[in-house]
Protein backbone atom coordinates (compact mmCIF):
# COMPACT_ATOMS: atom_id res chain seq x y z
CA UNK A 1 0.00 0.00 0.00
CA UNK A 2 1.23 3.36 -0.77
CA UNK A 3 0.67 6.66 1.42
CA UNK A 4 1.00 9.63 -0.07
CA UNK A 5 1.99 12.10 3.09
CA UNK A 6 4.11 15.07 2.66
CA UNK A 7 6.84 14.75 5.29
CA UNK A 8 9.04 17.86 5.36
CA UNK A 9 11.88 15.34 6.39
CA UNK A 10 12.13 14.05 3.23
CA UNK A 11 12.37 17.18 1.39
CA UNK A 12 15.54 17.13 -1.08
CA UNK A 13 18.28 19.19 0.03
CA UNK A 14 20.68 21.05 -1.76
CA UNK A 15 24.48 19.19 -1.47
CA UNK A 16 27.65 21.21 -2.04
CA UNK A 17 29.63 20.26 -5.27
CA UNK A 18 32.70 18.29 -4.44
CA UNK A 19 35.00 20.30 -7.11
CA UNK A 20 37.77 17.71 -5.79
CA UNK A 21 36.27 14.38 -6.73
CA UNK A 22 35.20 16.00 -9.95
CA UNK A 23 38.98 16.89 -11.30
CA UNK A 24 39.89 13.64 -10.71
CA UNK A 25 40.04 11.06 -7.81
CA UNK A 26 43.77 11.28 -7.24
CA UNK A 27 45.15 8.04 -6.23
CA UNK A 28 42.66 6.43 -8.75
CA UNK A 29 44.24 7.93 -11.81
CA UNK A 30 47.31 6.74 -10.03
CA UNK A 31 46.65 3.71 -10.11
CA UNK A 32 45.03 3.32 -13.57
CA UNK A 33 48.28 5.02 -14.76
CA UNK A 34 50.65 2.69 -12.99
CA UNK A 35 48.85 -0.43 -14.04
CA UNK A 36 49.55 0.87 -17.53
CA UNK A 37 52.51 0.96 -17.49
CA UNK A 38 52.68 -2.60 -16.37
CA UNK A 39 50.76 -3.16 -19.47
CA UNK A 40 54.29 -1.61 -21.06
CA UNK A 41 56.14 -4.01 -19.67
CA UNK A 42 54.79 -6.70 -20.72
CA UNK A 43 54.23 -5.38 -24.07
CA UNK A 44 57.85 -5.06 -24.38
CA UNK A 45 58.28 -8.62 -23.35
CA UNK A 46 56.23 -9.80 -26.05
CA UNK A 47 57.70 -7.64 -28.80
CA UNK A 48 61.29 -8.09 -28.30
CA UNK A 49 60.27 -12.14 -28.45
CA UNK A 50 59.02 -11.65 -31.70
CA UNK A 51 61.70 -9.45 -32.80
CA UNK A 52 63.86 -12.18 -31.58
CA UNK A 53 62.97 -14.58 -34.14
CA UNK A 54 64.35 -11.90 -37.08
CA UNK A 55 67.27 -10.33 -35.12
CA UNK A 56 70.77 -11.18 -36.68
CA UNK A 57 72.50 -11.04 -32.84
CA UNK A 58 73.01 -14.52 -31.07
CA UNK A 59 70.20 -15.56 -29.43
CA UNK A 60 71.80 -15.49 -26.40
CA UNK A 61 73.21 -12.24 -26.45
CA UNK A 62 69.73 -10.89 -27.60
CA UNK A 63 67.71 -12.49 -24.87
CA UNK A 64 70.13 -10.83 -22.29
CA UNK A 65 70.57 -7.35 -23.73
CA UNK A 66 67.37 -6.86 -25.23
CA UNK A 67 65.07 -8.89 -23.18
CA UNK A 68 66.64 -9.77 -19.51
CA UNK A 69 68.12 -6.53 -18.86
CA UNK A 70 65.34 -4.08 -20.23
CA UNK A 71 62.84 -5.80 -18.39
CA UNK A 72 65.00 -6.39 -15.02
CA UNK A 73 65.36 -2.40 -15.06
CA UNK A 74 61.66 -1.64 -15.77
CA UNK A 75 60.63 -4.11 -13.41
CA UNK A 76 62.59 -2.62 -10.24
CA UNK A 77 61.06 1.08 -11.21
CA UNK A 78 57.91 -0.44 -11.63
CA UNK A 79 58.30 -1.99 -7.61
CA UNK A 80 59.50 1.53 -6.57
CA UNK A 81 56.95 3.39 -7.94
CA UNK A 82 54.07 1.15 -5.92
CA UNK A 83 56.28 1.45 -2.90
CA UNK A 84 55.93 5.13 -3.33
CA UNK A 85 52.56 5.22 -4.14
CA UNK A 86 51.72 3.37 -0.64
CA UNK A 87 54.42 5.79 0.92
CA UNK A 88 54.16 8.66 -0.13
CA UNK A 89 50.22 10.91 -0.10
CA UNK A 90 48.96 13.94 -1.83
CA UNK A 91 50.56 15.38 -4.96
CA UNK A 92 53.87 13.33 -4.38
CA UNK A 93 52.44 10.36 -5.95
CA UNK A 94 51.78 12.64 -8.96
CA UNK A 95 55.27 13.70 -9.24
CA UNK A 96 56.54 9.38 -8.44
CA UNK A 97 54.28 8.39 -11.27
CA UNK A 98 55.33 11.50 -13.91
CA UNK A 99 59.24 10.16 -12.43
CA UNK A 100 58.47 6.76 -13.62
CA UNK A 101 57.11 7.52 -16.54
CA UNK A 102 60.49 9.39 -17.77
CA UNK A 103 62.42 6.70 -16.69
CA UNK A 104 60.49 4.07 -18.76
CA UNK A 105 60.68 6.11 -21.78
CA UNK A 106 64.41 6.63 -20.91
CA UNK A 107 65.23 3.02 -20.67
CA UNK A 108 63.11 1.84 -23.71
CA UNK A 109 64.41 4.34 -25.93
CA UNK A 110 68.15 3.94 -24.62
CA UNK A 111 68.98 0.35 -24.81
CA UNK A 112 66.74 0.03 -28.41
CA UNK A 113 68.77 3.28 -29.69
CA UNK A 114 69.36 1.54 -33.10
CA UNK A 115 65.85 2.70 -33.59
CA UNK A 116 65.46 6.20 -34.28
CA UNK A 117 61.86 6.46 -34.31
CA UNK A 118 61.50 5.23 -30.68
CA UNK A 119 62.79 8.88 -29.13
CA UNK A 120 59.09 9.67 -29.40
CA UNK A 121 58.67 7.67 -26.69
CA UNK A 122 60.43 10.06 -24.53
CA UNK A 123 56.68 12.21 -24.89
CA UNK A 124 55.10 9.65 -22.39
CA UNK A 125 55.69 11.83 -19.26
CA UNK A 126 54.61 15.18 -21.20
CA UNK A 127 51.13 12.76 -21.65
CA UNK A 128 51.12 11.55 -18.47
CA UNK A 129 51.66 14.52 -17.00
CA UNK A 130 47.95 15.88 -18.53
CA UNK A 131 46.12 13.69 -16.95
CA UNK A 132 46.51 16.29 -13.65
CA UNK A 133 45.33 19.43 -15.26
CA UNK A 134 47.95 21.45 -13.55
CA UNK A 135 50.42 23.71 -15.30
CA UNK A 136 53.11 23.13 -12.80
CA UNK A 137 53.46 19.37 -13.35
CA UNK A 138 53.28 19.42 -16.85
CA UNK A 139 56.31 21.55 -16.93
CA UNK A 140 58.14 19.36 -14.47
CA UNK A 141 57.35 16.25 -17.16
CA UNK A 142 59.00 18.95 -19.95
CA UNK A 143 62.22 19.12 -17.57
CA UNK A 144 61.76 15.46 -17.48
CA UNK A 145 62.10 14.94 -21.21
CA UNK A 146 64.47 17.54 -22.53
CA UNK A 147 67.03 16.03 -19.77
CA UNK A 148 66.47 12.32 -21.12
CA UNK A 149 67.03 13.96 -24.57
CA UNK A 150 69.95 15.80 -23.53
CA UNK A 151 71.65 12.87 -21.17
CA UNK A 152 70.96 10.65 -24.10
CA UNK A 153 72.55 12.53 -26.76
CA UNK A 154 75.70 13.12 -24.32
CA UNK A 155 76.09 9.21 -23.44
CA UNK A 156 74.58 7.26 -26.41
CA UNK A 157 76.97 6.37 -28.95
CA UNK A 158 74.32 5.40 -31.71
CA UNK A 159 71.95 8.59 -30.61
CA UNK A 160 75.02 10.99 -30.51
CA UNK A 161 75.96 9.29 -34.51
CA UNK A 162 72.58 9.58 -35.54
CA UNK A 163 71.31 12.85 -34.70
CA UNK A 164 72.79 16.08 -35.36
CA UNK A 165 72.65 19.29 -33.55
CA UNK A 166 69.94 20.44 -36.00
CA UNK A 167 68.23 17.14 -35.45
CA UNK A 168 68.51 17.62 -31.75
CA UNK A 169 67.06 21.47 -32.13
CA UNK A 170 64.48 20.31 -33.96
CA UNK A 171 63.47 17.66 -31.32
CA UNK A 172 63.37 19.89 -28.60
CA UNK A 173 61.49 22.56 -30.62
CA UNK A 174 59.04 19.34 -31.29
CA UNK A 175 58.42 18.82 -27.73
CA UNK A 176 58.20 22.55 -26.78
CA UNK A 177 55.45 22.95 -29.35
CA UNK A 178 53.70 19.55 -27.76
CA UNK A 179 53.75 20.82 -24.82
CA UNK A 180 52.83 24.10 -25.79
CA UNK A 181 49.67 22.30 -26.84
CA UNK A 182 48.96 20.30 -24.15
CA UNK A 183 49.07 23.72 -22.28
CA UNK A 184 46.17 24.94 -24.40
CA UNK A 185 44.12 21.85 -23.82
CA UNK A 186 44.77 22.22 -20.07
CA UNK A 187 43.80 26.00 -20.44
CA UNK A 188 40.63 25.35 -22.13
CA UNK A 189 39.76 22.71 -19.34
CA UNK A 190 40.04 24.80 -16.56
CA UNK A 191 37.93 27.18 -18.48
CA UNK A 192 35.11 24.80 -18.92
CA UNK A 193 35.57 23.55 -15.44
CA UNK A 194 34.98 26.87 -14.34
CA UNK A 195 32.01 27.50 -16.48
CA UNK A 196 30.61 24.16 -15.00
CA UNK A 197 31.09 25.57 -11.47
CA UNK A 198 29.47 28.55 -12.45
CA UNK A 199 26.58 27.04 -13.64
CA UNK A 200 26.36 24.47 -11.04
CA UNK A 201 26.56 27.19 -8.35
CA UNK A 202 23.62 29.34 -10.28
CA UNK A 203 21.34 26.64 -10.93
CA UNK A 204 21.97 25.71 -6.96
CA UNK A 205 20.36 28.80 -6.29
CA UNK A 206 17.78 28.46 -8.14
CA UNK A 207 17.37 25.20 -7.05
CA UNK A 208 17.37 26.54 -3.40
CA UNK A 209 14.69 29.40 -4.62
CA UNK A 210 12.45 26.98 -5.97
CA UNK A 211 12.25 24.52 -2.82
CA UNK A 212 11.92 27.67 -0.82
CA UNK A 213 9.03 29.20 -2.98
CA UNK A 214 7.26 25.53 -2.79
CA UNK A 215 7.59 25.44 0.82
CA UNK A 216 6.17 29.12 1.15
CA UNK A 217 3.32 27.93 -1.13
CA UNK A 218 2.41 25.13 0.84
CA UNK A 219 2.54 26.07 4.35
CA UNK A 220 1.66 28.71 6.21
CA UNK A 221 3.99 31.44 6.84
CA UNK A 222 3.27 31.80 10.60
CA UNK A 223 3.08 28.14 12.26
CA UNK A 224 5.01 26.66 9.75
CA UNK A 225 1.99 24.35 9.33
CA UNK A 226 0.30 23.10 6.20
CA UNK A 227 -1.82 25.89 4.86
CA UNK A 228 -5.34 25.93 3.23
CA UNK A 229 -4.65 25.17 -0.32
CA UNK A 230 -2.54 22.04 0.42
CA UNK A 231 -4.60 20.73 2.93
CA UNK A 232 -7.59 20.27 0.72
CA UNK A 233 -5.22 18.71 -1.41
CA UNK A 234 -3.81 16.11 0.21
CA UNK A 235 -7.43 15.72 1.67
CA UNK A 236 -8.49 14.73 -1.68
CA UNK A 237 -5.36 12.32 -1.73
CA UNK A 238 -6.02 10.72 1.39
CA UNK A 239 -9.68 9.92 0.60
CA UNK A 240 -8.45 8.42 -2.89
CA UNK A 241 -6.85 6.17 -0.88
CA UNK A 242 -9.63 5.20 1.54
CA UNK A 243 -11.67 4.10 -1.48
CA UNK A 244 -9.03 2.12 -3.17
CA UNK A 245 -7.28 0.22 -0.35
CA UNK A 246 -9.62 1.33 2.52
CA UNK A 247 -7.28 3.15 4.34
CA UNK A 248 -8.53 4.14 8.04
CA UNK A 249 -8.92 8.65 7.54
CA UNK A 250 -10.15 10.61 10.49
CA UNK A 251 -10.37 14.41 10.74
CA UNK A 252 -10.41 16.86 13.91
CA UNK A 253 -11.00 20.51 13.06
CA UNK A 254 -9.70 22.37 16.11
CA UNK A 255 -11.02 25.84 17.10
CA UNK A 256 -9.71 28.30 19.79
CA UNK A 257 -12.01 29.70 21.97
CA UNK A 258 -12.63 33.35 22.37
CA UNK A 259 -9.54 34.08 20.06
CA UNK A 260 -11.47 37.55 19.39
CA UNK A 261 -11.26 38.27 22.97
CA UNK A 262 -7.66 37.51 23.11
CA UNK A 263 -6.92 39.82 20.25
CA UNK A 264 -8.64 42.51 21.53
CA UNK A 265 -7.56 42.17 24.92
CA UNK A 266 -3.60 41.16 24.44
CA UNK A 267 -2.70 42.22 21.09
CA UNK A 268 -2.44 40.40 17.63
CA UNK A 269 1.49 39.70 18.87
CA UNK A 270 0.00 37.80 22.01
CA UNK A 271 -2.59 36.16 19.28
CA UNK A 272 0.06 35.23 17.12
CA UNK A 273 2.17 33.90 20.00
CA UNK A 274 -1.28 31.64 20.74
CA UNK A 275 -1.32 30.09 17.43
CA UNK A 276 2.02 29.27 17.32
CA UNK A 277 2.04 27.50 20.43
CA UNK A 278 -1.18 25.60 19.30
CA UNK A 279 0.78 24.76 16.63
CA UNK A 280 4.02 23.29 18.39
CA UNK A 281 1.82 21.43 20.40
CA UNK A 282 -0.56 19.57 17.28
CA UNK A 283 3.24 18.84 16.00
CA UNK A 284 4.62 17.26 19.22
CA UNK A 285 1.01 15.21 20.02
CA UNK A 286 0.63 13.77 15.66
CA UNK A 287 2.23 10.66 14.03
CA UNK A 288 4.22 10.86 11.11
CA UNK A 289 1.59 9.62 9.38
CA UNK A 290 -0.72 12.25 10.28
CA UNK A 291 -1.02 15.62 8.52
CA UNK A 292 -1.63 19.28 10.40
CA UNK A 293 -2.57 21.98 8.78
CA UNK A 294 -3.54 25.77 9.82
CA UNK A 295 -6.84 25.97 7.90
CA UNK A 296 -7.46 29.80 8.55
CA UNK A 297 -7.82 32.57 11.22
CA UNK A 298 -7.84 30.28 14.78
CA UNK A 299 -8.69 27.04 12.70
CA UNK A 300 -6.68 23.77 12.54
CA UNK A 301 -7.40 20.58 10.64
CA UNK A 302 -5.93 17.47 11.53
CA UNK A 303 -5.80 14.37 9.03
CA UNK A 304 -5.44 11.09 11.21
CA UNK A 305 -4.43 7.56 9.08
CA UNK A 306 -3.88 4.32 9.58
CA UNK A 307 -5.23 3.88 13.05
CA UNK A 308 -8.88 3.49 14.67
CA UNK A 309 -11.02 6.16 15.04
CA UNK A 310 -10.84 5.75 18.74
CA UNK A 311 -7.15 5.87 18.45
CA UNK A 312 -7.32 9.10 16.33
CA UNK A 313 -10.24 10.54 19.05
CA UNK A 314 -8.08 9.95 22.36
CA UNK A 315 -5.49 12.14 20.54
CA UNK A 316 -7.65 14.89 20.03
CA UNK A 317 -8.81 14.83 23.74
CA UNK A 318 -5.01 14.43 24.59
CA UNK A 319 -4.56 17.43 22.44
CA UNK A 320 -7.67 19.23 24.02
CA UNK A 321 -6.67 18.69 27.43
CA UNK A 322 -2.82 19.63 27.32
CA UNK A 323 -4.12 22.94 26.01
CA UNK A 324 -6.64 23.54 28.51
CA UNK A 325 -3.41 23.06 31.19
CA UNK A 326 -0.81 24.86 29.12
CA UNK A 327 0.19 28.28 30.75
CA UNK A 328 0.55 30.94 27.86
CA UNK A 329 3.53 33.32 28.33
CA UNK A 330 1.48 36.23 26.31
CA UNK A 331 -1.72 35.86 28.72
CA UNK A 332 0.20 36.22 31.99
CA UNK A 333 0.24 32.23 32.66
CA UNK A 334 -3.50 31.60 31.55
CA UNK A 335 -3.89 28.24 29.44
CA UNK A 336 -6.20 28.60 26.80
CA UNK A 337 -8.91 26.17 25.46
CA UNK A 338 -10.33 24.67 22.27
CA UNK A 339 -13.26 23.03 21.29
CA UNK A 340 -13.21 20.09 18.28
CA UNK A 341 -15.23 18.56 16.01
CA UNK A 342 -14.28 15.26 15.07
CA UNK A 343 -15.85 12.40 12.36
CA UNK A 344 -14.63 9.41 10.64
CA UNK A 345 -14.69 8.99 6.89
CA UNK A 346 -17.18 6.81 5.37
CA UNK A 347 -16.98 5.03 1.93
CA UNK A 348 -18.35 7.27 -0.61
CA UNK A 349 -19.46 10.07 1.36
CA UNK A 350 -17.53 12.33 -0.74
CA UNK A 351 -14.95 14.76 1.15
CA UNK A 352 -17.38 18.06 1.13
CA UNK A 353 -20.08 16.14 3.09
CA UNK A 354 -17.37 14.60 5.17
CA UNK A 355 -15.77 17.86 5.96
CA UNK A 356 -19.66 19.86 6.59
CA UNK A 357 -20.36 17.13 8.85
CA UNK A 358 -17.22 17.26 11.21
CA UNK A 359 -17.60 21.03 10.85
CA UNK A 360 -21.29 21.03 12.24
CA UNK A 361 -19.72 18.95 15.25
CA UNK A 362 -17.12 21.92 15.66
CA UNK A 363 -19.70 23.82 15.93
CA UNK A 364 -21.93 21.57 18.24
CA UNK A 365 -19.06 22.03 20.27
CA UNK A 366 -18.92 25.37 20.40
CA UNK A 367 -22.15 25.99 21.03
CA UNK A 368 -22.42 23.51 24.00
CA UNK A 369 -19.74 25.36 26.08
CA UNK A 370 -16.57 25.14 24.51
CA UNK A 371 -13.83 23.28 25.40
CA UNK A 372 -14.73 19.76 24.13
CA UNK A 373 -14.83 17.30 21.86
CA UNK A 374 -18.12 16.38 19.91
CA UNK A 375 -18.48 13.72 17.86
CA UNK A 376 -19.82 13.45 14.44
CA UNK A 377 -23.39 11.70 13.62
CA UNK A 378 -22.42 9.02 11.15
CA UNK A 379 -23.37 9.46 7.82
CA UNK A 380 -26.72 7.35 6.22
CA UNK A 381 -25.73 4.26 4.57
CA UNK A 382 -26.14 3.54 1.13
CA UNK A 383 -29.90 2.13 1.55
CA UNK A 384 -31.10 5.07 3.81
CA UNK A 385 -29.65 7.16 1.64
CA UNK A 386 -31.57 5.46 -1.81
CA UNK A 387 -34.97 5.38 1.11
CA UNK A 388 -34.60 8.86 1.98
CA UNK A 389 -34.19 9.96 -2.05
Amino acid sequence: MVYLFPNEAMSPGVKPMDYESITYNRYRWNRMLLNGFWSILVLTIVLESLYSTVSELPRTQFIIEYMVRPSALLLGLLLMAELGLRLYNGRYQDYIVILTSTLIAFTIVYIHNTINYLILALFLPIMVSIFYFQIKKLLFALSNTLASLYIMYGTNYFAANDISIVGLITITVMFCTFTLIAWGILSRGKELHSHLKSNFERNQELLVKTIWMDKLAKTDALTGLYNHMTFHEYFEKLIDQHERYGLALQLAIIDIDNFKRVNDTYGHRAGDAILKSVSELLRSKSRVNDFIARYGGEEFAVLFTDQSSKESLTVAEQIREALSKLPQQSLGGEPITVSIGFGEYSTAEGKEHFFNRVDTALYQAKNSGRNRTVLSAEPPHETEQSQLA
